[in-house]
């Protein structure tokens, strides 16, 4: 028997998969079971909250980043997962939407003062 990831409880993910994962229809009998038994060692070793302890995990830890292609089981049913909780890795570019004003287009500028029109000033000659 290998001791990879040896988790200390069983892993359950309420918030996506409130009757469990055997039940929810996107996992097999066989992957329900491995996210159950090791689910807790493959978060950890994900969001780096635990070292591994043989090659197997390290390389476990590599697909996770998106070095390798995953290749067991245990790999390809975390990632699984992750596509099926959202549980990824956020890269996004900034931008201004289409019909919103660029920063510094001073046409739109709130100055009120810049936008009067002589003929409405009032002069008091007192």
């Amino acid at each position: 028997m290998s001791t990879s990831f040896i988790a200390k409880r069983r892993f359950y993910d309420d918030k996506h998969f409130r009757r469990g994962f055997s039940r929810s229809g996107a996992f097999t009998i066989k992957e329900a079971d491995i996210l159950e038994r090791s689910g807790y060692a493959f978060k950890e070793l994900d969001e780096a909250q635990r070292d591994p302890i043989d090659e197997i995990e390290q390389i476990f830890i590599s697909v996770c980043r998106g070095e390798r292609e995953p290749s067991s089981t245990e790999e390809k049913v975390w990632l699984k997962y992750k596509k099926l909780t959202g549980r990824k890795s956020f890269h996004g570019l900034v931008s201004t939407p289409k019909n919103a004003p660029a920063a510094d287009d001073t046409s739109t500028s709130d100055d009120s003062a810049d936008n009067v029109d002589s003929n409405d000033l009032v002069v008091d000659d007192d």
